[in-house]
């Protein structure tokens, strides 16, 4: 199955792993919840989306590699100790508690929260010696004397050992304890993931030509030359930021993440040429309907693969936006309702502790941040949405402190809370400005394609990649977009989309 089938069968069970009944036992009893592996290629996202699901579950996601591991370190070291059996003391052999056990216990007590999920990759890649007490622990959730805790659920990965020289095969028996997910790369998933998340637009240009190179594993003379998904969005993030700091890129950058000499080659002469699109299509006078008749000519005379760079250079610039203000919104939203305060809400509960309970509030928001930096796999408008609540509460705070230094007979509760409602309040109306702005850039985008192609394959392209993502999809239903609706109607998306659009037309009426 494809990475997005497996991401939806891995959350299914752990759900059904952590449900519990009207007496609080676990409709699926412990010693019945077989650990997960999820067997596929390297590169394609398996260890992301296990982190994906901890985090929309809002569980503890603690993460192991096996071949990092010898029997020692994962089953606890030695010692001697006394024991009392009939009536005679004698010295046995105790175990301390195994490190991944361990981390278990620490991430509840770091969170305070009690379930989770233990990730172990490659764990058919374990050293001999390991292997006996690897079995041991997927089968019983014990690791010598100590067992992982209850409501935690074993997800492991693996890979194929055409892929892996290390790899071994599971017994049958063994087999029959497990519940396995194969996983394979599927490129139409991914771009549907890329376009939504970011990834570089020549990236997703050049793959939408060029779909057989998406993932390639080659055996050569000099080892096995590879590119794989992971490749392509860790390449991705570096050209984003080579582009932000002024550095320019070349094969060799390239050729550090897509390990097989002819893709890196084709797809370093491809963004030679994607730059310079970007040079000659103005996207910011597209957004804002300022485009000549000159870049429309020439957008409607370009070869197919330039209108497709077109369309991507577009997408990149209003998903960005959008997913940029929805995270702000929501932070927005998470600080209104932790200081007690509505939109125009004049009310007494945010000035309550004063300037020491929002420092204590903006450090905990901090706190919160890195540890979500921290952990990886967390989703990037997740991260957003952390930044901007810890800047939001970072910001009253050295208000607040301000007010309370000029101590003035009127800076009372009430009027201390009036004055932090009202920055909010402002905060709202530049994020309404931004919204506004972001949709109408969407409209002229649109009005754009239509004019250069017409109902075309362009716009379609355009279009249905907007309605595959549903954080884009919320912000037009919160903002409205009457020309998506009309577009999206016409060409007569598929079912998801027009369900998603028939959300955005409802709010119209």
């Amino acid at each position: 199955m494809n990475i997005r089938s497996a991401t939806e069968q891995i959350e299914g069970a752990v759900r059904a792993y952590l449900a519990k009944d009207e007496h609080g036992l676990y409709l699926v009893p412990p010693q019945m919840q077989r650990p997960i592996i999820v067997m596929g290629p390297p590169g394609v996202g398996k260890t992301a989306v296990v982190a994906q699901v901890a985090d929309r579950l809002g569980v503890n996601f603690v993460s192991y590699s096996i071949t990092h591991h010898t029997r020692q370190s994962a089953l606890g070291l030695p010692y001697i100790a006394e024991a009392e059996f009939g009536g005679r003391t004698y010295r046995v052999s105790r175990y301390t508690m195994s490190e991944i056990v361990a981390a278990a216990y620490d991430s509840i007590e770091a969170t305070g929260v009690n379930e989770g999920i233990l990730f172990l990759d490659e764990v058919n890649c374990a050293s001999e010696t390991l292997m006996p007490a690897m079995l041991q622990f997927l089968q019983y959730k014990t690791f010598g004397q100590h067992r992982l805790p209850e409501g935690w659920a074993i997800v492991c990965a693996g890979n194929p050992p055409e892929y892996n020289r290390a790899a071994r095969e599971f017994d049958p028996a063994m087999m029959d304890r497990l519940k396995r997910i194969d996983v394979e790369p599927d490129f139409e998933v991914w771009m549907d993931y890329a376009v939504t998340h970011g990834v570089h637009p020549a990236i997703t240009t050049y793959l939408s030509s060029k779909p057989a190179n998406f993932y390639k594993v080659r055996a050569s003379v000099n080892g096995t030359r590879m590119v794989t998904a992971r490749g392509w969005e860790d390449l991705s993030r570096m050209l984003l930021a080579y582009a932000h700091e002024g550095i320019e890129t070349g094969q060799e950058l390239v050729s550090q993440y897509l390990q097989d000499k002819q893709v890196s080659e084709d797809f370093s002469l491809y963004l030679r040429l994607f730059e310079k699109y970007q040079d000659d299509y103005k996207v910011a006078d597209i957004l804002s309907g300022s485009a000549g008749e000159d870049i429309c000519g020439r957008a409607a005379r370009a070869p197919f693969d330039e209108r497709v760079a077109l369309v991507n250079l577009l997408l990149d610039a209003l998903v960005s936006q959008a997913h940029a203000v929805d995270a702000r919104e929501l932070a927005l939203s998470d600080v209104r309702s932790e200081l007690g305060l509505r939109e125009g809400d004049a009310g007494t509960p945010a000035a309550q502790g004063g300037a020491g309970r929002l420092a204590a509030l903006a450090a905990k928001a901090q706190d919160e941040l890195a540890e979500a930096r921290s952990k990886g796999g967390v989703p990037e408008g997740r991260l957003l949405r952390l930044a901007g609540r810890q800047e939001l509460l970072e910001g009253l705070r050295a208000l607040l402190a301000r007010i309370e230094s000029e101590r003035r007979p009127e800076t009372d509760a009430q009027r201390v809370a009036e004055r932090l409602s009202s920055r909010l309040d402002e905060r709202a109306r530049e994020l309404e400005a931004e919204a506004t702005s972001c949709a109408r850039g969407l409209d002229h985008a649109l009005d754009f394609l239509d004019g250069c192609f017409g109902e075309g394959q362009e716009l379609l392209v355009f279009v249905t990649h907007l309605a595959v993502d549903p954080t884009f999809m919320g912000f037009v239903a919160n903002h409205g977009s009457d020309s998506l609706a009309r577009h999206g109607s016409a060409l007569m998306l598929h079912e998801r989309g027009s369900e998603l659009l028939g959300r955005v037309e409802a709010l119209g009426r």
